[in-house]
């Protein structure tokens, strides 16, 4: 009997450098990812924070999705924006321009798609959104701050988790300040704050703002997980 052939999810992997942390250049990853994906019927292919555009025109092939974890702050000067805010601790310059030829390589493929926190907010860069470098009510969302968020209807996020409010675990200081022209927004949280973006002219492309992974129980982290999972496996074959 021939053995199920699961999807292969590559996962990002934080860049940690000076001056934000002591000690070598190093790779970093918080582990609740694996388990997510895992039990969502996917295996887990790490990429790290430095690979260049030409390493990802190789890997993606290989790929079913792609998984943008969490981060530091992105850096809007090498997109043409301000300086950051003294609040900001952005990433090194790989590590962004990385997740930025991730994102453009991997929709050009029609690839699947999900960003967190981070993820989502290159996902937004990618494509012009306005961005928010320190939010006026940022310690309303940081430091796993749970707060209720809300899909918008005839979304895909609402086709996953339907459009009753449900709690998520915060950990941002920034944000899209909106969609911009070609993303759709998708889910608000009660003050305002966009809390998760989709393109809906691919098979799945979407962001979220919260921390899935650090709500394992939640339903609605499973459902998230578990529709991603499926769009990969749809991918593949």
């Amino acid at each position: 009997m021939q053995a199920k052939a699961y999807p292969l999810i590559g996962v990002t992997v934080e860049l940690l450098d000076a001056p934000f942390y002591k000690g070598p250049r190093r790779f970093q990853l918080f582990h609740a990812y694996m388990p997510m994906l895992r039990e969502a019927g996917a295996i887990p292919v790490l990429i790290p924070g430095d690979a260049t555009a030409a390493d990802l025109a190789q890997l993606l092939p290989k790929l079913d999705g792609i998984l943008m974890t969490g981060g530091d702050d992105v850096d809007l000067r090498s997109l043409g924006g301000p300086a950051p805010t003294p609040e900001c601790k952005p990433t090194p310059l790989e590590q962004q321009e990385m997740n930025l030829a991730l994102v453009r390589q991997a929709i050009a493929l029609d690839m699947p798609v999900l960003g967190i926190c981070y993820g989502m907010q290159i996902l937004g860069l990618a494509y012009k959104a306005p961005f928010i470098q320190h939010l006026p009510a940022a310690d309303d969302h940081t430091k796993g701050i749970r707060h209720s968020v809300t899909a918008v209807a005839g979304s895909k996020l609402a086709d996953l988790l339907g459009t009753a409010a449900f709690e998520v675990p915060s950990y941002h200081h920034q944000a899209l300040a909106s969609p911009g022209p070609q993303l759709e927004a998708c889910g608000w949280s009660p003050d305002g704050i966009l809390e998760a973006i989709e393109l809906s002219s691919q098979r799945f492309t979407l962001g979220v703002q919260w921390h899935p992974e650090k709500a394992p129980e939640s339903e609605a982290s499973k459902r998230l997980f578990s529709g991603f999972v499926a769009a990969a496996s749809d991918y593949r074959k």
